[in-house]
């Protein structure tokens, strides 16, 4: 059966090295919607470059990006760990643009470092140095968090995605916004009526 509900669009920030969280983060919004839509009338979208952005010209590709899909989302995920992503022209990489840009609206956002092993020839040097450039930029503005595996990663993720939705001003607001104004009208009328 049909039901109603507010749909949160949950933008998936990453560079490429981090494919697999990219898919754990799909795989547990798809779970929490599962588990909890039809019961707290919220669904949570996924939303990345690959899958909602079309092409366009006239500006540079990142603020396309942001303007097509960034700055209709609710909640920002960024994970990362031992690239940063291509550079953009103000900041040092689309990821980063979009954390702050995001970060600018008041809207939540969780962010997250792999501190998983690499072997040494695999890391691009710049990329890291300017990885850790930002995350030392993070260090007094924010609370972020690491994880050592995927496993791990995908145990966070699942909890602080409940946290978020159960604590979160932002998150909460929208589910008392939904559940005031999906009271049926006749209950509206009745009580009007009194």
């Amino acid at each position: 059966m049909s039901f109603h509900a507010e749909v949160f669009k949950v933008m998936i920030a990453s560079p490429g090295d981090v494919v697999k969280e990219r898919g754990i983060i799909r795989d547990a919004l798809a779970k929490w919607n599962a588990v909890n839509s039809e019961s707290r009338g919220i669904v949570l979208l996924p939303v990345g470059w690959e899958t909602h952005s079309t092409p366009e010209m006239g500006d540079h590709p990142q603020k396309i990006l942001n303007k097509q899909i960034l700055k209709e989302c609710d909640l920002l995920v960024g994970v990362f760990w031992t690239r940063i992503g291509t550079s953009t022209d103000d900041y040092p990489s689309g990821t980063v643009e979009e954390i702050e840009e995001h970060y600018k609206t008041g809207k939540p956002l969780m962010i997250y470092f792999s501190s998983a092993q690499v072997k040494p020839d695999e890391i691009d040097s710049k990329q890291y140095d300017e990885l850790k450039k930002f995350k030392d930029s993070l260090n007094k503005r924010s609370l972020y968090k690491t994880y050592s595996d995927i496993s791990e990663f995908k145990s966070l993720f699942d909890q602080d995605l409940s946290i978020k939705l159960n604590k979160d001003p932002y998150s909460t607001f929208a589910v008392h916004k939904y559940h005031f104004f999906s009271q049926p009208c006749w209950e509206t009328i009745h009580k009007i009526d009194e």
